[in-house]
């Protein structure tokens, strides 16, 4: 009988230790950017425990692992105790690598002695001229594990090269529960920890009892906790890391908060960033559609704020979510199909997660390709002269595709995904 309580006494110390070592090591590992993706990648983490001395390694990789840890330069985290829904409190840290060399991969790992993540890999932006993939998602939102994890896996396998991850909102269903990111994370596993996401918030990740200066819902401080974005949005608290740009190679991504529309601070924004002096590709991302494609809805003015903004500074593709059934237009100049040589933009809507509506008949004449009930990921590959788009379901069958042929006076959009303009990036 001693005996057996001996041996209990000591398994439950040694489970309550493995407890405590669990509750210091690094969780929800995501890259993200703040800055310039050529030179710098950012790291956000979380911990049960506060960890004073939490810190960032990074390491450019050469040929033997084993050296990591003697070469790594080390950088200090910046860390916010989270409270969540349920009364339970995490420490969010957020690492900013920067000084990096363009074009090359790196090694890093988070956390403090003792309590390290595994070493991950990521590379940085390289040349405009050099091809490069990314994959864009639509609305994820529920069953998440169950559900959305064999399409993440599926779109990783087959672009496993793709740089980075653009997120048209409504990354999970309830961005306040802590349990719904817990379930994001987990239907990510490594990707994240590999390739860095841009994501723009949607209506699901924003709070409903937490509205800003003009009534409208700001986004969940859960959402903020989990990722580093760029700051450089409209001058007011509620747009931080929520509506900004991002360069990256030939492209120019601009991200907005949808969920402030109609905030005459983002309009004025979004306008001086279209305005600036430009990359061969402008893509704007954002979660409420332009033209509608699911259920009875019509963003009416929404589209009379952005639409003549786009047609005016010539964007090339509006990427969106929300509706949870897919369309994709041709180019669209003032409410009509226009030329393919046109300088106009392309609207795309997806949807990623089990969540499906009914098709909207209001737009289907400005529609190219609508697809309902299949979950989808895209794949999208530029080069200074090409713009491919490639839209696939689980099982890999490709589902709508197009190229755009930048030429000296505009582009011309070919509706099908030519081989010439396939990414020549190298393989991670």
């Amino acid at each position: 009988m001693r005996r057996w309580m001996r041996w209990t006494f000591i398994w439950l110390v040694l489970a309550c230790a493995g407890s405590a070592q669990d509750e210091n090591q690094p969780q929800r590992i995501v890259l993200s950017w703040e800055r310039d993706p050529a030179t710098s990648q950012s790291v956000s983490w979380r911990t049960v425990r506060h960890l004073d001395h939490a810190v960032g390694q990074v390491v450019k990789v050469k040929e033997w692992a084993r050296m990591f840890d003697d070469s790594a330069r080390t950088v200090k985290a910046r860390p916010a105790r989270i409270k969540t829904q349920t009364g339970a409190a995490y420490t969010h840290y957020n690492v900013l690598f920067d000084r990096l060399e363009p074009g090359a991969r790196y090694a890093y790992r988070v956390g403090c002695e003792d309590h390290w993540s595994e070493w991950n890999l990521f590379r940085t932006a390289g040349a405009d001229s050099a091809a490069f993939s990314f994959f864009y998602l639509g609305d994820v939102q529920n069953d998440i594990r169950s559900e959305v994890a064999p399409l993440l896996r599926a779109m990783y396998a087959d672009a496993p090269q793709s740089r980075f991850i653009v997120f048209a909102g409504d990354l999970v269903n309830r961005g306040s529960e802590d349990a719904n990111w817990a379930e994001f994370f987990e239907a990510f596993g490594h990707i994240l920890r590999m390739t860095p996401l841009i994501a723009a918030p949607g209506n699901h990740d924003t709070d409903k009892e937490m509205l800003d200066d003009r009534g409208n819902r700001k986004v969940d401080p859960l959402y903020l906790a989990h990722f580093a974005f760029p700051q450089d949005g409209p001058e007011a608290d509620h747009f931080k890391e929520t509506a900004y740009t991002l360069d990256y190679q030939c492209a120019r991504i601009i991200v907005l908060n949808s969920n402030a529309y109609n905030d005459d601070r983002q309009l004025r924004w979004l306008e001086s960033a279209l305005a600036a002096p430009r990359k061969p590709w402008t893509i704007v991302l954002f979660h409420h559609p332009v033209y509608s494609t699911g259920s009875e809805r019509d963003n009416t003015e929404l589209r009379a704020m952005l639409a003549p903004l786009f047609e005016k500074y010539a964007v090339d593709l509006v990427l969106q979510g929300h509706d949870h059934y897919y369309g994709r237009t041709g180019k669209i100049f003032q409410g009509k199909i226009a030329a393919a040589d046109a300088a106009a933009p392309i609207y795309a809507v997806s949807i990623s997660g089990p969540k499906m509506y009914k098709q909207n008949q209001t737009f289907t004449h400005l529609m190219r390709r609508m697809i309902g009930e299949t979950q989808l990921y895209q794949i999208l590959t530029l080069s200074p002269r090409y713009l491919t788009y490639v839209c696939k379901s689980l099982d890999g069958e490709v589902k709508d595709g197009f190229t755009l042929v930048r030429q000296d006076q505009g582009t011309v959009l070919v509706e099908k995904p030519l081989p010439a303009a396939g990414c020549s990036c190298a393989v991670r």
